[in-house]
């Protein structure tokens, strides 16, 4: 190439070298722009949430290197939503009480964002009580809500407090101590497992503490057979002072006792009528034989070839 040449051509790659460098100063003002912007997004969503995100501009490995492991940890997996079963519908047994008032607390214990105040709170159990007294309930307070401008009760606490004595027993635990001393709570056909619910309910309801008083009162109402056996227990017998070992044996027994009893049921073998041909007779319908005749006897001759 001559020297001319070269000098002709160098306008031209100096044009191009400019417009090069005006192409990156452009990508360096967008990558500065962009960055600037995610920087005032992680500002925004706070110091808790910004360590889930991730810099693209920063993280975004050279061409050739190796890609670096990215850890994963609970913080970073995408958190259930829970859906817990709402409350039943409450018709103002007593009975029942109890079980509603801790349905409404679970449920707001685990959708606490659900409620803005108690004021919330109180209307949205009042909105369970459908049938029966606890309708007319609701239905008195809100007629006073009406006329007073506000209900009567100051916070959720204060609205539990006057649940308990409308739909509550008063007193609970002299109720349970009393059917504990008399024969009401005996198994009588109910299973061990049955029968060990009803206890535990009431052993809860009376405050019965004691584990001595408990085994005794445990044993007291079992079945008959049950409770000997128990008894008579030489060895394996549980102490006096664990009442849940004697649940855990009576349960025990009263599943090996069913599991024999049908052993033997299925074991037994039916009664099958015999056929009549096969039948033997009865020595009454036996006749004797016809008596076979006499042989006549001989008489001796003299023989005629004698």
């Amino acid at each position: 190439m001559l020297p001319s040449d070269m000098i002709e051509d160098q306008p031209v790659h100096m044009d191009r070298v400019c417009a090069i460098e005006a192409t990156m100063d452009e990508m360096k003002s967008q990558h500065e722009a962009t960055h600037q912007l995610l920087q005032d997004v992680l500002t925004r969503l706070g110091p808790a949430q910004a360590q889930n995100v991730q810099d693209p501009l920063r993280t975004c490995p050279a061409r050739g290197s190796p890609t670096p492991s990215i850890p994963t940890s609970s913080a970073g997996q995408k958190k259930l939503a829970l859906k817990p079963s709402f409350p039943p519908d409450f018709s103002g047994d007593q009975a029942a009480g109890k079980a509603f008032l801790t349905s409404c607390r679970t449920y707001i214990r685990l959708c606490p964002e659900a409620f803005e105040d108690d004021l919330t709170k109180i209307i949205w159990a009042m909105s369970y009580m459908k049938t029966g007294r606890a309708n007319r309930w609701a239905t008195s307070e809100f007629e006073q809500e009406a006329k007073a401008g506000q209900l009567r009760f100051i916070d959720w606490l204060d609205f539990e407090e006057e649940f308990r004595k409308d739909f509550m027993p008063l007193d609970s635990e002299s109720a349970a101590i009393n059917i504990r001393e008399t024969t009401a709570y005996f198994q009588g056909k109910q299973t061990v497992d049955d029968y060990l619910n009803q206890f535990r309910d009431l052993i809860y309801g009376s405050g019965y503490t004691d584990p001595k008083t408990v085994v005794v009162k445990f044993r007291r109402g079992l079945d008959r057979q049950i409770s000997t056996a128990l008894g008579g227990m030489t060895y394996g017998r549980p102490s006096d002072t664990d009442p849940e070992a004697w649940f855990r044996l009576a349960v025990w027994m009263d599943q090996n006792r069913t599991a024999d009893e049908a052993f033997h049921i299925s074991h037994q073998q039916p009664y099958v009528q015999t056929p009549a041909a096969s039948r033997p007779l009865a020595m009454s319908r036996l006749r004797p034989p016809h008596a076979l005749p006499t042989p006549t006897r001989l008489r001796a001759t003299p023989s005629r070839w004698t």
